[in-house]
């Protein structure tokens, strides 16, 4: 997925290309280890997917039309089972 940042900044704080990037990591690499601990550390600040209300407005700057919100559920699914 892209990085271009058109849907930052979040009202709610998500840091949305970086959750995405952690579950990115997990798909090339096959391993939770690093990207967990990560997503951990954005729980924390609350800046992970957890945070999202799924208003849609990142999906409306978004433009490459990426479904946001499923991938940031996608995100909560995968790591926080």
């Amino acid at each position: 997925m892209y990085a271009c940042n058109y849907c930052m900044p979040c009202k709610n704080g998500v840091d949305i290309p970086l959750n995405f990037s952690l579950l990115n990591d997990v798909y090339i690499y096959q391993n939770m280890g690093k990207p967990s601990g990560n997503y951990s550390f954005l729980s924390a600040k609350k800046m992970s997917a957890s945070f999202c209300d799924e208003c849609g407005e990142c999906e409306e700057k978004c433009t490459q039309n990426i479904p946001i919100r499923k991938y940031l559920k996608e995100t909560r699914e995968t790591f926080e089972k």
